[in-house]
């Protein structure tokens, strides 16, 4: 396991706007399609964080956390702080019995990442439910919010999304399931304005996962990378 990516496109929570809500535009689609499929890959974002309270939970892997001894673990990994409060469904603490098949998982993360053309801010919260436990898999279902901020070439982009998951993860990726995704998003500056949008992320056995926006622009994420490609017919 390792910690998020800085492929993850991150962070501030937007501030409230009375500017009305509008379409999104292509360039918006192409914008969120860009960041979900960053936060999927393998070594990107959410996935990377289910992963990580997975090898807690099992022992499989402490590097770079800091075990409390309360079931809490803390740990920072390329400028992003993560804590997770892990209970097994035992009503143990962290780490669980070999044997275990489920616990529960309070999730944060949040940090300031620069990168050469882009700069990156976030915060993001989730609670899990982690069941079928099996070695590495798991199966890993609730909720989570994240907010974030991108900002390139003197221009910033708030965004903030609810998120339902129904995900089955093993050690190097999600292998099934799908992540559901309300959107809200911000332009700020001279030509302010916010959008909302769906989204849907269904992982293949294929190493790919398949994403819709707003039930129209379709596109495959390759989870090796989190490269996004628009499929045929996305945007008719």
């Amino acid at each position: 396991m390792r910690s998020l990516s800085y492929g993850f496109l991150a962070l501030l929570v937007a501030c409230a706007s009375d500017d009305p809500v509008a379409p999104p535009t292509e360039e918006d689609y192409a914008n969120v399609a860009t960041s979900i499929g960053a936060s999927m890959a393998h070594e990107g974002g959410e996935v990377s964080a289910m992963r990580q309270a997975v090898a807690l939970a099992r022992d499989d892997d402490q590097a770079g956390f800091t075990d409390h001894g309360d079931g809490t673990f803390v740990g920072s990994m390329s400028g992003l702080a993560y804590r997770f409060a892990i209970t097994c469904g035992d009503a143990a603490v962290a780490p669980c019995d070999p044997t275990a098949k489920s616990a529960t998982v309070d999730a944060a993360w949040s940090g300031t990442l620069d990168l050469p053309t882009l700069g990156l801010d976030l915060q993001h919260d989730a609670r899990w439910q982690l069941s079928r436990m099996v070695g590495p898999i798991a199966h890993v279902d609730g909720t989570g919010h994240l907010s974030y901020q991108t900002r390139t070439f003197g221009t910033a982009y708030d965004y903030s999304y609810d998120a339902t998951y129904h995900v089955v993860v093993n050690d190097v990726r999600a292998i099934g399931g799908d992540i559901q995704l309300a959107i809200t998003g911000e332009h700020t500056g001279v030509s302010a304005r916010r959008y909302a949008l769906t989204a849907e992320v269904t992982f293949e056995p294929d190493d790919t996962a398949q994403l819709t926006l707003d039930d129209t622009r379709r596109y495959q994420i390759l989870l090796a990378t989190g490269a996004v490609t628009p499929l045929a017919g996305a945007g008719d």
